[in-house]
């Protein structure tokens, strides 16, 4: 095989599919993904989110495609992120951190692995953005009130020193959405993707789990309708999103089909979109804040001054106060998690073209590798005249730094007027997110999280060293590149309690 891909220079992943390219080049695929109108979703994410049905995520541009879009157009306005949705991730921010400080108090300092915690959190978040307060079940919930009634004479410690905290199941129709994901994980290590995504239909437990997904999310879009006919007046996602399938259908001159298998699917499909590059991006950074503590310093430091008054009070920032201050080291902090850890993203060719005056036929899948040149090292030397037209005009970024170092200072500039330390978003390679017309839809939404727990968690606590063993964990690739476990020492050093009184 590998004789075979050095002749070709095609690499064929599944079998009987069409050969995929490596594109080790920053510029040349930042080309591709935003200014090539014959590049589209790839068969790795048409087939490799197979379990979550008919989510907007892994289709073909096409008209239900556009239609999906259509029903979310609303639901990353900032009036709907700031005025719905920040208060109730502010919320459930808070509870992740007082989480952590009872785990801290039972555990005496010791570390623990908080990758659990963060998927959690970031289900929660969803829940709170699709359903906002009309869906009583949590997933971090049921583990804090196990948690609050824990003997510490009960708790495991491990051979490395690390405390192991029980995990109690979780309400039905969560523990469907986490299986949903597990099944997806399942298809794309499959060789066949699209036939294990067939078996995995058939079984009954996935069909359960289909059944129980369909049936909360009928139940929340009835109660939706009720509210939008007292009200008039949408409040939540899945109201957003029905009446924005009420005016298609007028426009249309059609009943609005409310129970469309499509639309469930893409409500459901929401929960799964958000949890895994958020909770992974966190895990990364706190990661690398525990090996880096000058940076973690230099972050609090930043957030200090960010928001003078609360640390003069010596309390937690409100809401309101991470709303109205952006922190440029935290978005550099944040932008360098991103870049290190963001997957190979791919498109396939929808008709015959070229990259590099090299032919790439109808179907074939092009990946842009983002741990490779261009982005972990410096970039291949490429003759100008052989680039895309439109690439050309592209300007490529400083490639002087250690490429493969976290460095979030590569992200900062300083203003031309007054010097003030400035974030800038193009300063370096990032595709964590996708570009173009196929990127993430959800992108807002990821930063308003990974801003509000980062900035909440190092306010709070003070990320103390761990053993090696315990510093490095294992990754792998698929959807997201995953970190196996997130341990943490924490030591507070805000009573957090004291700002709900």
């Amino acid at each position: 095989m590998l004789r075979e891909v050095s002749v070709t220079r095609e690499l064929n992943v599944w079998l009987l599919k069409q050969p995929w390219v490596l594109l080790a080049d920053a510029i040349e695929a930042q080309d591709v993904m935003m200014r090539r109108p014959e590049f589209d979703r790839s068969d790795f994410i048409t087939d490799g989110l197979g379990p979550v049905g008919a989510f907007h995520a892994r289709m073909k541009r096409g008209q239900t495609w556009k239609q999906t879009r259509a029903w979310l157009q609303d639901l990353m306005s900032p009036s709907f992120l700031n005025g719905t949705v920040s208060p109730v991730m502010y919320d459930n921010a808070l509870h992740l951190v007082h989480f952590w400080e009872m785990k801290a108090r039972l555990g005496s300092g010791r570390p623990f692995d908080v990758n659990e915690d963060l998927n959690h959190n970031a289900l929660d978040d969803m829940l709170s953005f699709v359903f906002d307060k009309h869906f009583e079940h949590t997933a971090l919930g049921p583990q804090f009130q196990t948690l609050s009634q824990l003997n510490p004479s009960n708790i495991e410690i491990g051979p490395d020193g690390e405390v192991k905290f029980p995990e109690v199941p979780v309400h039905e129709f969560i523990s469907a959405l986490y299986e949903t994901v597990e099944g997806i994980d399942e298809v794309t290590k499959s060789m066949f993707p699209w036939l294990k995504t067939w078996w995995i239909n058939q079984t009954p437990k996935f069909r359960k789990l289909v059944a129980v997904k369909r049936q909360v999310v009928r139940e929340q879009i009835q109660g939706s309708l009720r509210r939008l006919d007292e009200t008039g007046e949408a409040k939540t996602a899945v109201e957003y999103m029905l009446m924005r399938e009420k005016r298609t259908a007028d426009r249309e001159g059609r009943k609005p089909d409310f129970e469309n298998p499509v639309l469930m699917d893409e409500i459901a499909g929401q929960f799964i979109a958000g949890l895994h590059t958020t909770s992974t991006t966190l895990a990364w950074t706190f990661i690398y804040l525990t090996r880096l503590p000058d940076i973690q310093t230099k972050l609090r430091d930043a957030l200090h001054t960010a928001y003078a008054d609360a640390r003069n009070e010596n309390r937690t920032p409100t809401l309101a106060e991470l709303n109205k201050t952006r922190v440029p080291y935290l978005e550099a902090v944040l932008e360098e998690a991103l870049r290190l850890h963001a997957t190979s993203v791919a498109r396939q060719a929808t008709r015959d073209t070229e990259i590099f005056g090299h032919r790439i036929p109808k179907g074939t899948n092009v990946v842009m590798v983002a741990n490779g040149p261009g982005f972990h090292s410096p970039s291949l030397d490429v003759d100008p005249g052989r680039r895309n037209t439109t690439a050309k005009t592209t300007v490529g970024w400083d490639e002087r730094r250690d490429m493969k170092a976290f460095d979030p200072e590569r992200w900062l500039t300083r203003g031309e007027v007054d010097g003030a330390v400035e974030f800038n978003a193009n300063a370096a390679p990032q595709i964590a997110f996708g570009m173009g017309l196929r990127s993430c839809w959800g992108r807002r939404l990821a930063y308003l999280e990974l801003r509000m727990v980062t900035t909440l968690v190092v306010w709070t606590f003070d990320l103390l060293e761990v053993s090696p063993s315990l510093a490095d964990p294992k990754a792998s690739y698929g959807i997201v590149h995953r970190a196996d476990r997130c341990f943490l020492r924490l030591k507070p050093r805000v009573n957090t309690q004291k700002d709900e009184l």
